[in-house]
């Protein structure tokens, strides 16, 4: 369960079900009478984006989101929103960017076709698309697959990042 509570007058700390923690902002100090049902209805919209997939119908971001339905329906001020895993999901976005880039450059650098490609490995030619984009997680049997029908190998590298001289 989403839980919801002011930490002072003016922030508001959200855990949500996979313990992440989002740290919200309120424009002005709310009093103390208000907290409760703010942090409730806050917990709410958090519920709510999860249960009913916002993100996947909607597109829009979980920060985004919420702060559209507690400015616009509850009439308080909010910002923020930013959860303490966010720049773990930076870093796996831009993971899957590189991969699905390195994907689509084997796989040219080949002259084979996505639908070609998707034929061979036995996967969804729309899945290629999206792990090409960048916008698919792929697991690692189907990226062995795709390896395979590329005639490539999967290789954990060192994650240093290189000098400029």
């Amino acid at each position: 369960m989403i839980q919801a509570r002011f930490v002072d007058d003016s922030t508001i700390e959200v855990i949500a079900q996979d313990g992440e923690k989002f740290t919200w902002n309120t424009y002005f100090p709310t009093p103390k009478t208000d907290q409760q049902q703010y942090a409730e209805r806050l917990a709410y919209y958090f519920q709510k984006y999860y249960e009913d997939n916002m993100g996947y119908s909607t597109g829009m971001s979980i920060q985004y989101w919420v702060w559209i339905q507690m400015n616009y329906y509850e009439g308080i001020g909010i910002n923020g929103g930013k959860g303490d895993k966010d720049d773990e999901r930076i870093l796996l976005h831009q993971e899957r960017v590189r991969i699905g880039a390195k994907i689509r450059e084997l796989r040219k650098e080949k002259n084979i076709e996505a639908k070609t490609l998707a034929q061979i490995a036995n996967i969804d030619a729309a899945n290629l698309s999206r792990i090409e984009q960048g916008r698919y997680s792929v697991g690692m049997d189907i990226l062995s697959k795709i390896s395979l029908a590329l005639g490539a190998k999967i290789e954990l590298v060192d994650f240093i990042e290189q000098k400029k001289i």
